[in-house]
């Protein structure tokens, strides 16, 4: 460690019920951010990708198809982990991984689940476009992750990155195009 100030907080693990009253937890879980999910494929290689969720009570929902590659994988294999967070440039990150046990619901019940993850992504409006109308009926199963551990990681209040935003030292990242 130099003079200048702290060294970076090491990530923090959390488990069972200390996962989603985790402060950094609640508050990626309440953003509408993109998260990633991995599962795993038959041979044990991971299977990532990024999803749409939503937080209730002690558990993660995700949207999916049934046909889906990560809802095939989840019939076989529950586990999985769900990675949200914020990146920003330079060393501006947070973010948590959080990983556990996936319940695959279908029929009927889906349908409320389902609803709960569209509605923190599309508006009233956009749901009744029939082009995402369309797209939005593939979701025809909800995956409900129930959060066994985590690890959390948050180099916002870190002293590099107050440095980089004061003197605009971060590139800045960079989106694809639009199509």
């Amino acid at each position: 460690m130099s003079d200048h100030g702290a060294a970076p907080e090491a990530s923090r693990r959390l488990t069972g019920d200390a996962v989603l009253v985790d402060p950094l937890v609640r508050e990626l879980l309440g953003k509408r951010l993109v998260g990633v999910v991995a599962t795993l494929e038959e041979d044990g290689s991971p299977h990532v990708v990024p999803v749409w969720f939503a937080a209730r009570r002690a558990e993660v929902i995700l949207a999916t198809s049934s046909r889906s590659r990560k809802a095939r994988n989840l019939h076989r294999d529950p586990r999985a982990t769900l990675c949200v967070h914020d990146s920003r440039s330079g060393t501006e990150v947070c973010g948590a991984s959080l990983r556990g046990r996936v319940e695959i619901v279908g029929g009927n019940a889906a349908t409320e689940l389902v609803g709960l993850v569209h509605r923190r992504y599309l508006t009233e409006a956009a749901e009744a476009l029939p082009e995402v109308a369309e797209f939005a009926a593939y979701d025809d199963v909800a995956l409900v992750l129930t959060p066994e551990s985590a690890w959390t990681w948050d180099e916002r209040g870190n002293p590099a990155t107050e440095a980089l935003r004061l003197a605009g030292g971060a590139l800045p990242l960079e989106p694809t195009t639009s199509r």
